[in-house]
Parts: structure tokens; C-alpha cells; sequence
């Protein structure tokens, strides 16, 4: 009995417990070794390699994305690499809430001599986030990169653009959740767990003691 009844308090507990939020990005990834889910803009005009394609993740240092597998990758270089319009990007567009504070989350390997001639640029809505323009990183290290960032309306676009002289960077494990604090567990939990244990022990023990006919 009075294991049953700690095994529910346990479970009380355990309800009680905040359920992480979900990933808002699909195919964060790039698990289908494709652009699933994502719009992609080519950079034609003053650059060159202006287009991010998919290709298996490089092994390197740092801090490695979990998935392994594939990301996304290019090499663009060239005046308008970046460019807003006309630029090289990939995008999604996801369901949020006014006013809502997200975590975004992605792993970046800036690739070979990275430390020369990269600049990856991550835009939340149309604007750039703040420390997302990420120039002249680690070469061939793997890093992930975290941000908070708020939405605006029910659905804001999430944009990486990339330019990488001489080689390709390389990016994935894009995630997208919403800023929820923990929930604690309630305070009183603890004694009402331990008031039910009272009340097994003392139902334990009024039925040992009791006359048996």
C-alpha cells in the first residue's frame, strides 16, 4: 500500500514537470538530404556559387551537430552574395505567436579559411539578429549558436544568407522552440506525498492491530 501510494505521488510529480516545447523549423536537418519544407534564392547577379545545395555534414572540430548527417552548404562569393534581395539565402516560414519569445538554435562550421572570407547572416522577420552576423568564424570548427529572438505576428520568417571565399560553410540542427519557463514543481507536492505516506503507514498498521475473527 504504501509503495502504491508513493509510486502515484511520483507520478504526480512527474506530470507536474514542464513538457519541453516543440521544434517549430520541419526538417531542421535536412533529413531527407533535400531543401523539404525550406525556399531557397540563388544569388545570380556579382556572385558566383551563388546557390546552397545539401551535403553531408563535415567531420570537425568543436562542438559537432548531434544529428550528424546532412547540411545545408555554399560556397557564394561575390558583392551580392549577402544582399538582401538579391542575395543567396534559404528560408521557412513558421507558425508563432505575437509577442512570444523563441530560442533559435543552429550548429555553423564555417569551413576551410573560414577566417578570411565568411559572413553567414541569420534574419528573425526581415531583420537581422542581434550577434547572428557571424563573419570570419573558426575555420572548420563546428559551433552551435544560440539566440532569443521575439515574434511579431502569427508567422515570421526565418532567413540564413551565406558568402564563403574560397571554400563552402556549412549549417543544420536548426531549431525553433518557444521560450517557456520551467514549471516548478508545486511547493506543497512534497508534503502531500508525504501526508498520503502517513496515511498508508497508520491504514497499515489499524489493520495488523485489528482482531481477526
Amino acid at each position: 500500500m504504501v509503495r502504491r501510494v508513493l509510486l502515484i505521488g511520483f507520478a504526480l510529480a512527474l506530470s507536474a514537470a514542464a513538457v519541453p516545447p516543440p521544434n517549430l523549423v520541419l526538417y531542421g536537418s535536412f533529413s531527407n538530404g533535400d531543401f523539404t519544407d525550406w525556399t531557397t534564392h540563388d544569388c545570380t547577379t556579382a556572385c558566383a556559387y551563388g546557390t546552397w545545395t545539401i551535403a553531408l555534414a563535415p567531420t570537425a572540430s568543436g562542438t559537432a551537430p548531434p544529428s550528424g548527417g546532412y547540411a545545408a552548404t555554399t560556397g557564394c562569393n561575390g558583392v551580392d552574395c549577402n544582399s538582401l534581395t538579391l542575395g543567396n539565402s534559404f528560408s521557412q516560414t513558421l507558425p508563432t505567436i505575437a509577442g512570444q519569445s523563441y530560442t533559435l538554435s543552429f550548429y555553423y562550421d564555417a569551413g576551410l579559411n573560414a577566417s578570411s572570407g565568411s559572413e553567414l547572416q541569420v534574419r528573425w522577420n526581415g531583420a537581422a539578429v542581434p550577434g547572428g552576423t557571424i563573419i570570419n568564424a573558426a575555420a572548420s570548427t563546428w559551433s552551435q549558436r544560440t539566440f532569443t529572438v521575439t515574434a511579431t505576428g502569427t508567422s515570421t520568417v526565418l532567413e540564413f544568407i551565406g558568402e564563403q571565399i574560397p571554400a563552402q560553410m556549412y549549417v543544420t540542427g536548426i531549431s525553433v522552440t518557444a521560450a517557456v519557463p520551467a514549471t516548478p514543481i508545486p511547493a506543497a507536492l512534497p508534503l502531500v506525498i508525504a501526508g498520503l505516506a502517513g496515511l498508508a503507514l497508520c491504514w497499515s498498521f489499524r489493520r495488523r492491530l485489528a482482531p481477526r475473527g
